[in-house]
């Protein structure tokens, strides 16, 4: 038996043309991989965690206003890794440089190359589904409907016969979630356990390693091919690495 962790990335609508592309995806582990890939990544949120403590309010605490403690008290107890808080130095993750936030994302990777998981991935291009579609029908969920059947056949047809998959998932928008149970319990696939599982990545250190790989995906979907700023070529580099484990459809 092994466990899909799954996260998303550019869930924002059909016709949000700054994410045209709708990413679901996760790393697949079973029990010969899931404690060392588990224990890699917690390893990871120590070691930041730390070091962002460190460098939280180097002075003395008797000077700390109230809201600043309050707010880092709250960023080190429920503390994840967040790929696009990462990236974008959001809250404490200020405290990591230029380099730094880069190099989470990447020994992110590297534990999950370590720990021989495969990423599988599903990535579909909304603007295909926009024709006859009406901007203002509410709960249009085309895009789920048409990535996740393929998603989970792609998923099936890669894994050994006699494997039962249990599928756990970010918590986050119901409606998506239904959806996704509806694919998982209509009898068409034979490996996944109709249940999902829905977890808090901050409690997951396997779903957090899911938002890694999407986040980078869906980051490299959108770099514009003339880019070669020092970001463009950090994500491209990520991308790279991240590839060597990457079973994907793209749709």
């Amino acid at each position: 038996m092994g466990i899909l962790y799954l996260d998303e990335a550019g869930n924002t609508g059909l016709w949000d043309n700054d994410q045209p592309k709708l990413i679901y995806g996760g790393p697949y582990s079973d029990a010969s991989n899931w404690k060392a890939v588990n224990d890699e990544i917690v390893a990871i949120q120590q070691k930041y965690k730390a070091l962002i403590l460190g460098r939280f309010n180097t002075g003395s605490w008797s000077v700390t206003t109230f809201g600043t403690l309050e707010q880092g008290v709250k960023f080190l107890s429920e503390f994840r890794i967040h790929a696009a808080d990462i990236v974008d130095r959001k809250g404490l993750w200020s405290k990591l440089n230029d380099v730094e936030k880069y190099q989470v994302l990447e020994e992110a990777v590297d534990a999950m190359i370590k720990g021989n998981v495969t990423f599988y991935a599903g990535i579909l291009d909304k603007t295909s589904l926009r024709a006859g579609a009406n901007r203002k029908t509410k709960g249009d969920m085309r895009e789920y409907q048409t990535l996740f059947p393929q998603f989970f056949k792609m998923v099936e047809n890669d894994l050994p016969d006699g494997e039962h998959i249990i599928v756990i998932v970010d918590d986050g928008n119901p409606a998506e979630k239904d959806e996704m149970r509806k694919v998982l319990s209509n009898g068409s696939l034979s490996k996944c356990m109709g249940e999902l599982v829905i977890q808090k990545s901050m409690d997951m250190p396997l779903l957090q390693a899911a938002d890694v790989g999407v986040w980078i995906i869906q980051a490299y979907n959108r770099l514009k091919p003339h880019r070669q700023d020092p970001h463009a070529m950090k994500i491209r580099a990520l991308h790279s690495k991240l590839s060597v484990i990457v079973k994907q459809v793209v749709l």
